[in-house]
């Protein structure tokens, strides 16, 4: 033997709990066989960090030797000895099928019992006969129960046959054939599970009608809706939840009307089983084949559903009344003094739309109180068309929330871009909150027009600095080339708000109109640091090659935000031959600086970028050597440190 392996037998054999763990850390590391025995004596010591270290060595060395050493500890006393020798077995037992199969015959049922469930495990073919016969003959029905489990668990179809026959033993063995019948999906136990119906107790049919709604298989709907009328109540309501999930809502269209009348029953019924996925079920189910009754039920059941835990369910109730349509439950509703009625109803009906739904919506408006008037109110703006136009005129003359206010803005302005109203629009540009301005403010220029745009050329004069934000903003949308030389007189404006909007402006004709820059760049100069940033970003966004020498410039920006934002821009454009003026500022910045430079250089690339880097690699802050590091793994990614430059 090796002197190595010898070395790392002697740790395992050590008194020193520090020296086992680290022997079973080396053995593992080697898959040393030889260290098998060691580590199975050492699973059952009481430092749980040696047990971890055995348990991962055993697990990674393996085979039948593993195997076979394991075995005698599933007869231990100590239950977390013999847990511990399951849970490997588990994982390495199909190295050895013939000692697992060997255990069935073992008279302990016990060791009957764990080696089914190890064999559940193994995946392996050959296990599907030997637990067959385990589960038709074996006397002790603990060891039939595992042995149906662990057919279930190795999902091979081979044992389909075996299963079926099952069903005469106990009622105990009978759930664990429904579960790994349920888990093979086998089309031959359908039938068989149907028969069952009629010969098990009531708990085994509810766990048999689970099963045949997991299983999926349309052939066992005909059966399962035969078996609704002889069946009890809390059953029938079973079933209806496994004719949904195998058949889905739409498919329930297909059904006969006869079929389909006494499923709408059924349904009804059971959205009142005390079961919420039933429930659930129920008001899918209800959405394809119900009408008003089922439109009353769904509103009743939702009333007692709560918004904050529940608003997934509400949702899908919601979608089932949408799919049922407008009727005059729904309406009822919509009216109703319930909160969480009303509020499900307004929804449904902004999802249903039309004429009739509108027009319920808008009626009902003023006799709610402030938050339903809130939502119908966006709902409106979503659903309604010209129809509800001077509901939301009188709405914005009359109404004081905010919110709904918003909601008239956005539906008059962006929805409909009605002209007529675009003064009343402007009214709220004077608004004392700035969110219903700024809502203003956007509806007004959705509607555009020459009009507007004079009149925010003329609230470029105005004292209020606001009131020039304002203009300059809406210039940039309207079009800032009809607006240049306004524009160019806001970047002198006395209020750095205007002046930074200007920018902004001007940055959608840059592209096009490359005689902008020359008015821009002279902000470069300006006493606010927020507009300086505003021109680096301009620049930025500016295809021009004159950017890059303007961009230089700023690069001795006196905020150093300014010369990171510059910094940005030059990695983002991979602007090779400004790395040295980049390099330039290196001694006298900041941490921060430096860490944007190493970035620009990792996005730059070409071999300058790459020799300054393994510079950098030398320089004393580990966060820069850091940052370099990184950049140059992005660097050998791309290839470009073998660039030209």
């Amino acid at each position: 033997m090796h002197q190595d392996q010898q070395e790392i037998l002697r740790l395992l054999q050590s008194e020193n709990q520090a020296d086992q763990r680290e022997g079973a850390f080396l053995a593992r590391d080697i898959k040393l066989a030889a260290a098998v025995p060691h580590l199975v004596e050492l699973l059952q010591s009481r430092s749980i960090g040696v047990q971890e270290a055995s348990d991962m060595a055993l697990r990674k060395i393996g085979g039948a030797g593993s195997v076979n050493a394991l075995i005698p500890l599933l007869s231990s006393d100590s239950p977390p000895v013999r847990n511990l020798a399951m849970d490997i077995l588990r994982h390495i037992g199909h190295q050895d099928m013939d000692a697992l199969l060997g255990l069935l015959k073992n008279e302990d049922p016990d060791l009957r019992i764990f080696a089914a469930d190890i064999l559940g495990s193994t995946r392996s073919y050959l296990a599907v006969s030997p637990l067959c016969e385990l589960l038709l003959k074996d006397p002790e029905v603990n060891v039939r129960y595992q042995a149906a489990v662990s057919l279930g668990d190795l999902g091979r179809s081979g044992a389909t046959e075996c299963l079926n026959r099952a069903f005469m033993d106990e009622e105990w063995v009978q759930y664990a054939v429904v579960e790994a019948l349920s888990k093979l999906r086998d089309e031959s136990s359908v039938k068989v599970l149907i028969q069952a119906l009629g010969n098990s107790s009531e708990l085994v049919c509810s766990m048999i009608v689970d099963a045949l709604g997991e299983m999926g298989n349309i052939k066992s709907v005909p059966m399962l809706l035969k078996r609704m009328e002889d069946s009890p109540a809390a059953l029938r309501n079973k079933i209806v939840k496994a004719v949904i999930k195998i058949l889905g809502g739409k498919a329930l269209t297909f059904l006969s009307n006869k079929e389909k009348e006494k499923l709408h029953e059924y349904l009804l019924a059971a959205v009142n089983d005390d079961e919420t996925d039933i429930q659930d079920a129920a008001i899918l189910g209800l959405g394809y084949v119900g009408q008003e009754r089922a439109t009353r039920k769904i509103l009743e059941r939702a009333t007692r559903m709560d918004p904050e835990h529940e608003e997934d369910r509400l949702n899908r109730a919601q979608q089932s009344l949408v799919s049922i349509g407008c009727n005059e439950s729904l309406v009822e509703g919509l009216f109703s003094d319930d909160e969480t009625l009303s509020l499900l109803a307004v929804k449904a009906l902004g999802s249903i739309g039309g004429n009739e739904a509108v027009t319920n919506l808008m009626s009902a408006f003023p006799r709610k109180h402030r938050d339903l008037q809130r939502e119908i109110a966006w709902v409106l703006h979503d659903c309604a068309g010209w129809e509800a136009r001077d509901f939301f005129v009188q709405i914005l003359r009359e109404h004081q929330d905010g919110d709904v206010l918003k909601a008239g803005l956005g539906f008059i302005g962006n929805r409909l871009q009605d002209e007529d109203s675009v003064f009343v629009l402007m009214g709220f540009l004077e608004h004392p909150w700035d969110d219903v301005k700024e809502t203003a403010l956007e509806a007004v220029l959705s509607i555009g027009g020459d009009k507007v745009l004079e009149h925010f050329q003329n609230m470029l004069t105005s004292r209020e600095i606001i009131h020039r934000v304002m203009a300059v903003y809406a210039m940039g949308k309207l079009g800032a080339a009809s607006s240049l030389e306004s524009l160019s007189r806001a970047l002198g404006d006395e209020a750095y708000e205007v002046r930074k909007i200007a920018l902004e402006a001007l940055g959608h004709i840059c592209p096009e109109d490359r005689n902008v820059l020359p008015l821009v760049v002279q902000a470069l100069q300006d006493e606010n640091r927020e507009v300086r940033r505003g021109v680096v970003e301009l620049l930025d966004e500016c295809p021009h090659p004159d950017t890059h020498f303007y961009l230089l410039k700023a690069l001795e920006d006196p905020d150093e935000w300014v010369r990171v934002r510059v910094i940005e821009a030059l990695g983002r454009n991979r602007v090779k031959e400004h790395i040295p003026e980049m390099l330039s500022i290196w001694e006298r910045s900041s941490q921060l600086v430096k860490i944007k430079i190493v970035e620009a250089l990792g996005s730059i690339g070409g071999q300058t970028a790459f020799r300054s880097l393994l510079d950098i690699l030398d320089y004393g802050d580990p966060e820069i050597q850091d940052a370099a590091e990184r950049a140059l793994d992005k660097l050998q990614e791309q290839g470009t440190e073998q660039g030209q430059e």
